[in-house]
């Protein structure tokens, strides 16, 4: 018995999306066929292209491929749009608007067949991340001029998304008002980063466009693809997305909306200046321990040219205004984790947040301080305050104002200097716990051998000799962090001791 061969993937997928007819209309519709035909080429010319020739060839055969386990009995693809509260014969009565339909589901399954070659490949350091884009609150502000609205709504999202995709990023919608976005490249972090600068460019558009007021009706969630993978296992992409969905409910939304009363707001210009700010830690290995207990603030930032910057090269030169928000969002960001850490009754380790001088005594009057100040006696001994005079020309004077103002909040307060420092017997007066370097900041340069020996190294032994701890960041060369340790070095962290963590919490002995 001769089987009939299956009609192409596209067209199994037109006709699961329009598998109950209507009256017929002028609208193109798919109709389940009994046995395949070669159509005739029209008069003087070839075929006309069908639904299989809307999209790239190679792309869907990939995608045909890797999704041959989903077809049904009949032999079609059981994939629709997601749920959305439309009627059929009002709402998909144009080629438009079918084409609309078919477009999302499409989007939808390359979307799933993306995250599936991501998980698949499992690259060390490539961190898969998704995002979701909430017009929401957006449609129940706009009531009945949502329908003149969501269009242009949606247009102007998916412009700023797509503006800030990277080639290897993908974007699906999910329906008329809300996308999800696969971050296939970068960490957590980052992700977030990008996530709320496109919800922010979301917001600010549709206020000059629409002119819908912002109360933050645009949010943006991020979740790690793990998380994602297994809320959406073994089911066919409508029913993924749902599953996507639900795993963003317990997610923070990553751009608050900004401005209103409260050391919250930040000046309009100052944010264009500053685009998005994020914090990550490093792991910093307690020498004589031989554990590691602290995790050391890492700043990193999407500027205005989207580029996503790390550690100390994130912060702008000769800019006190940018800095200190930076220094600001990282002393909130680790209380808002420690916090939350406690409270689900996980272990976080001593946080040690650095923060330039000026943002302490100069720039920031008091606020800073102010946020160490009201935390509860019991819940500051999670924190170390480093403060970072590295830069040269750094006054001394201003340093111990800093050292002074802060010290009576916090567990302890360390130093950040350059490597010909030699000032030690002062920060020992002043009752400071370390002294240290960060081989990322700039003005330090490349780390030679011959630097090493005479310059870094000696640098710990200086510090003992005034009774202080020392301690050597932004390791990045194995040899440079055995030759620390060796030396004496009380604290060691960067990339060739630890990677950088999203948490700071310690890990749990199996």
């Amino acid at each position: 018995m001769t089987q009939d061969k299956k009609p192409g993937f596209f067209k199994r997928l037109a006709e699961a999306l329009f598998e109950e007819e209507p009256d017929p209309t002028p609208v193109v519709r798919s109709t389940k066929p009994a046995a395949p035909q070669a159509e005739a080429p029209p008069p003087g010319g070839e075929p006309a292209p069908g639904l299989d020739m809307a999209f790239d060839t190679d792309e869907a055969a990939q995608i045909s491929a890797r999704l041959s386990g989903l077809h049904d009995e009949d032999g079609r693809v059981p994939i629709k749009t997601a749920p959305v509260d439309w009627d059929f014969d009002a709402d998909f009565g144009t080629v438009a608007q079918a084409e609309k339909a078919t477009d999302m589901a499409v989007s939808q399954v390359v979307f799933a067949a993306k995250l599936q070659e991501v998980l698949e490949k499992g690259e060390k350091g490539s961190a898969g991340k998704l995002q979701l884009l909430n017009l929401d609150e957006i449609k129940r502000e706009a009531g009945d001029r949502w329908e003149q609205m969501a269009e242009k709504a949606q247009a102007i999202a998916e412009q700023v998304i797509r503006h800030r995709l990277a080639p290897s990023d993908i974007v699906a919608p999910y329906d008329d008002h809300s996308f999800i976005v696969l971050f296939a490249e970068l960490t957590e972090e980052q992700a977030r980063l990008k996530a709320a600068a496109i919800a922010r460019e979301v917001r600010q558009r549709l206020l000059g466009e629409l002119g819908v007021k912002d109360n933050g009706w645009v949010k943006a969630f991020v979740t790690d693809i793990v998380t994602l993978q297994q809320a959406g296992a073994d089911l066919p992409p409508e029913e993924a997305i749902l599953a996507w969905d639900r795993a963003f409910e317990d997610e923070e939304d990553c751009a608050p909306a900004l401005g209103g009363p409260g050391p919250g707001t930040v000046d309009a210009e100052v944010q264009s200046r500053l685009g998005e700010v994020g914090v990550s830690y490093r792991p910093t290995f307690m020498v004589p321990k031989g554990v590691v207990g602290i995790y050391t603030t890492h700043i990193i930032r999407l500027d205005a040219l989207n580029r996503i910057l790390s550690g100390p090269a994130a912060y702008p030169a000769n800019d006190a205004a940018v800095t200190f928000e930076m220094d600001r969002a990282a002393v909130k960001r680790a209380i808002e984790q420690v916090r939350a850490a406690l409270k689900a009754g996980q272990r976080p380790g001593l946080v040690h947040i650095g923060v330039h001088t000026g943002s302490l005594v100069t720039h920031s009057s008091g606020l800073i301080v102010d946020m160490f100040r009201v935390l509860p006696p019991e819940f500051r001994r999670f924190f170390i305050v480093g403060i970072n005079a590295q830069s040269h020309g750094t006054p001394m004077a201003k340093v111990m104002e800093a050292v002074a103002a802060v010290q009576p909040f916090c567990r302890t307060v360390t130093v950040q200097v350059s490597p010909d420092f030699t000032d030690f017997d002062r920060l020992a007066r002043a009752k400071i716990s370390a002294a240290g370097i960060d081989l990322e900041e700039p003005e330090v340069g490349d780390i030679t051998p011959t630097r090493l020996t005479k310059e870094i190294l000696p640098f710990c032994k200086a510090a003992a000799k005034a009774g202080l701890h020392s301690y050597l960041y932004g390791i990045k060369r194995r040899e440079i962090a055995k030759a620390a340790r060796e030396a004496g070095f009380t604290y060691l962290n960067g990339s060739a001791v630890i990677p950088v963590s999203g948490q700071p919490l310690i890990a749990q002995s199996a």
